[in-house]
């Protein structure tokens, strides 16, 4: 049945702002940038330095079931402004900060409670809310914000820190986060579009909401015969599939912000990169991010999610070769070509798999747990780094062992058995 919309949709509104707060990774992926004045400031090694983003990835991974179940039960509107709210306060004490231990808990613990809550599982459950037609490209536009805030905050942060002080670089993101961003969340997101008496984008007046139902391999004959409103979220630690996107999921994340995220700014400078050039490079990476995500969103919707996610981890892998002898400005740049469409490029599919997989087991919840792998895989990748170059004098061993951890997890992840009709949607 062909499906009319209205002239515009209350939710793109609501997409927008939320590809606004996760705009807000730009903040955590600049933290390399901190990385050499935090050693000079407060003389301590890498690994020292590299516990902060630890402690935050681990914080950010705990506090993932939490506001999950939080979004489940509250909506996304009130987790969505606190979480904003909490990041800029933190930001604004931690430019006052005169001692590591103060940085490390506002950066590495406070602040990630409120990275967890302006993250894909908050976008995801927005996304499985106000639409049901176009959900991978939505999901792929929204997550794309994570790559326009590493596009403008990173070289942002680069320059501040260069010419002023690290303490100004975070003051005026605080500023902008509180006084700003906070505020307009609180306005304008809604949780569920039944919030402003209107039905999901795809869905008319006189139909029912569709709710994707879990495959019969993924739920046990006592859940299904309960009914959606009875199953319980726990259960999907018994299923196969579960744990097929979680594993691959970690060491996509020990790879991408673990490794990439907190370790490359200093990566490049160990190599005799300008900070001009790394900025540039840092670019690069944030503007095929955009492609990346919209671009898998798209595909998301019309291709076999599990293949796609294969193809990212192994072009990961390759990719990473080149980072291995890369020595001059264009080998890095093909490297934050390649590596930019990839590094974000696994959010909609994996996150579009658990909608379509785990609806009915409350999707806030599942894709929490999803989560929680990859930035623990985050938090992992950023210590081994650290630990890794003070013991080896470079990061060759940890770029080797990411490769084959990638090229693992594509075997892993392409064996996930993708039932959705592959033909596109009505448009």
């Amino acid at each position: 049945m062909n499906k009319k919309h209205p002239p515009f949709f209350y939710g793109w509104i609501v997409a927008v702002l939320a590809f606004f707060a996760l705009s807000t990774f730009g903040i955590r992926i600049s933290f390399g940038a901190y990385f050499t004045t935090w050693e000079e400031e407060f003389l301590i090694g890498r690994t020292a330095v590299a516990l902060i983003s630890t402690l935050g990835w681990v914080s950010f991974a705990v506090f993932q079931p939490i506001v999950g179940k939080i979004i489940d039960q509250y909506g996304t509107r009130i987790i969505l402004t606190l979480s904003i709210l909490l990041i800029g306060v933190t930001l604004l004490l931690s430019a006052m900060a005169t001692q590591f231990w103060q940085v490390t808990v506002l950066m590495g613990v406070i602040a990630s409670i409120g990275f967890a809550g302006t993250s894909s599982v908050t976008a995801t459950t927005l996304v499985a809310h106000w639409f049901v037609e176009k959900r991978g490209l939505v999901l792929g536009f929204i997550t794309s914000g994570m790559a326009v805030g590493h596009l403008i905050v990173v070289p942002v942060t680069l320059y501040l820190i260069a010419n002023y002080d690290w303490r100004l670089s975070m003051l005026i993101m605080g500023l902008g986060m509180t006084f700003v961003l906070a505020p307009l969340s609180y306005i304008f997101v809604r949780s569920k579009p039944e919030d402003m008496g209107l039905h999901p984008y795809g869905v008319t007046g006189v139909e029912a909401v569709p709710e994707p139902a879990m495959e019969p391999a993924t739920v046990s004959p006592g859940a299904a015969a309960a009914g959606p409103e009875k199953l319980n979220p726990l259960l999907v630690f018994k299923q196969r599939i579960f744990w097929q996107l979680t594993v691959p999921y970690f060491f996509c994340g020990f790879t991408d912000v673990g490794l990439i995220g907190s370790h490359f700014i200093p990566f490049a400078e160990g190599r005799g990169f300008s900070l001009t050039i790394i900025a540039f490079v840092f670019s690069t990476v944030a503007v095929m991010n955009i492609f990346g995500t919209i671009g898998t969103g798209y595909m998301s919707d019309r291709l076999d999610r599990s293949k796609l996610l294969a193809y990212i981890y192994i072009t990961r892998g390759l990719i990473f070769i080149l980072l291995l002898t890369a020595q001059t400005p264009l080998s890095l740049f093909i490297f934050a070509f390649v590596y930019g469409v990839t590094e974000m490029a696994s959010i909609a599919p994996t996150s579009s798999l658990c909608v379509h997989l785990f609806k009915d087991h409350g999707i806030g919840t599942i894709y929490s747990f999803v989560f929680v792998s990859h930035h623990l895989g985050a938090a992992f990748g950023s210590f081994f780094a650290g630990l890794s170059y003070d013991i080896t004098g470079s990061y060759v061993f940890i770029i080797i062992l990411s490769i084959l951890c990638l090229w693992g997890s594509a075997l892993i992840v392409s064996r996930i058995k993708d039932s959705q009709v592959t033909a596109p949607a009505n448009m």
